[in-house]
């Protein structure tokens, strides 16, 4: 007969906002299935995790985040980012040299903007057209994904220009799921540009994690050991004191 409880199960969560300069949690709680221990840390990116886990049968897990972030203008001070994030993939992309040469001959902010707006045109808005292990060189050749496939091509042409990149998962006004876009570096901080909404981002964008890429800051990785399948449901729900403009996840 089929027995849809689990046994042993592990989680790791990234659903905290993160510490940074530009944001602080003004109040934050966190509650899980009763019968998960957990307890908070951080990864090596310096991202805030809760690991936990279960041994006890059960069918679900349930967790909620619930907080308010007081917000200042999205700046990092980085003086020496880790050269991580200046290594772009071996792959060459024939189409994307006139964009990457641009980019190289601009100074400043002007050159992650260019390129931000070179991946809002090149892309187009599509959900269930890619997943976690869509390639890039897949993406590149639909022209077409999510917010997570917009940001890894920006991430990937800002590397390939000279200039330190990296991806950046959290939650932006509206219900729905989480956002994705980039980070940038222009020799002193971090600057944020949403490549799916072609917006430079100046506040209203939460911060949970960044990384390489998505694989290094999913918001929810685990096992678990059962005869069961797998469904999951997340919902996200951020307001702010005034929202002027509709954004694609």
């Amino acid at each position: 007969m089929f027995n849809p409880s689990i046994g042993q199960h592990n989680i790791q969560l990234r659903c905290l906002p993160a510490r940074e300069t530009f944001q602080k949690a003004v109040s934050e709680t966190f509650t899980i299935s009763e019968c998960f221990w957990h307890g908070e840390g951080l990864d090596g990116f310096g991202n805030r995790i809760i690991s936990g886990g279960t041994r006890e049968r059960h069918a679900t897990l349930e967790y909620i985040c619930r907080g308010t972030i007081k917000q200042s203008t999205y700046c990092i001070p980085d003086a020496e980012p880790h050269p991580i994030f200046s290594l772009p993939s071996e792959e060459r992309f024939d189409v994307l040299e006139d964009i990457i040469s641009e980019a190289k001959a601009l100074h400043g902010l002007d050159a992650p903007l260019a390129v931000m707006h070179y991946v809002h045109r090149f892309m187009t808005y599509r959900p269930g057209t890619t997943d976690i292990n869509t390639s890039l060189r897949d993406v590149i050749a639909m022209r077409q994904g999510v917010c997570q496939d917009y940001a890894h091509l920006m991430v990937e042409i800002c590397r390939k220009a000279g200039l330190p990149a990296r991806y950046v998962c959290g939650l932006m006004i509206g219900e729905g799921a989480t956002h994705a876009w980039v980070e940038v570096h222009d020799g002193q901080c971090w600057y944020a540009f949403d490549p799916t909404n072609d917006t430079a981002i100046a506040t209203g964008y939460i911060k949970l994690a960044h990384g390489r890429n998505a694989n290094d800051c999913p918001v929810s990785r685990g096992t678990y050991i059962g005869n069961t399948l797998q469904r999951t449901i997340v919902s996200v729900s951020v307001t702010f004191p005034q929202t002027t403009k509709q954004h694609k996840r």
